[in-house]
């Protein structure tokens, strides 16, 4: 009975077109990234196209370049609770990016994205939160380098002849 059950369960996933989303075709082959201060983001990004399908360029040999205008993150107290403490926290992350073609023209305007976090605070556990803190900031940067991937190769599958 256990062998039937599982390979009905093979040909159920294997009939309804399930897979693992990978990685979008962004339309580039190869992209340069470039930041007007220090970010976070864009090495973040370098390394997300240094192992996908489009290839990171160093050089001025690039379809396009990607630049990174500003990078803010920012902490604001979200709740007091009755006696005036600190409840959580709000974590919020914007990266202001803009991207050109080799002859500098816009593919896709100055465009920002941000990311928010919520994180409680505890005054017995400060250093655990500091940790949990840097964590979220990370998981931030990586989700708002996912977003910016996702925009360019929606821009550019519209743009397509």
């Amino acid at each position: 009975m256990s062998r039937v059950a599982l390979a009905l369960a093979l040909a159920v996933l294997a009939g309804c077109g399930f897979q693992l989303r990978g990685e979008a075709p962004m339309g580039f082959k190869t992209l340069a990234v470039t930041a007007q201060a220090p970010s976070t983001v864009a090495t973040e990004l370098r390394r997300r196209l240094s192992t996908g399908p489009t290839r990171l360029a160093t050089g001025p040999g690039a379809e396009a370049t990607l630049t990174i205008l500003a990078e803010n993150a920012d902490k604001t107290i979200q709740t007091l609770t009755g006696t005036g403490r600190v409840f959580d926290y709000l974590l919020r992350l914007r990266v202001e990016f803009r991207v050109a073609d080799a002859a500098g023209r816009a593919i896709l305007e100055p465009t920002a994205i941000e990311v928010r976090r919520l994180i409680t605070y505890s005054e017995t556990a400060p250093l655990a939160k500091e940790a949990e803190e840097r964590l979220l900031y990370d998981d931030m940067r990586a989700e708002a380098a996912d977003g910016i991937l996702r925009r360019i190769a929606v821009v550019r599958a519209g743009v397509r002849p």
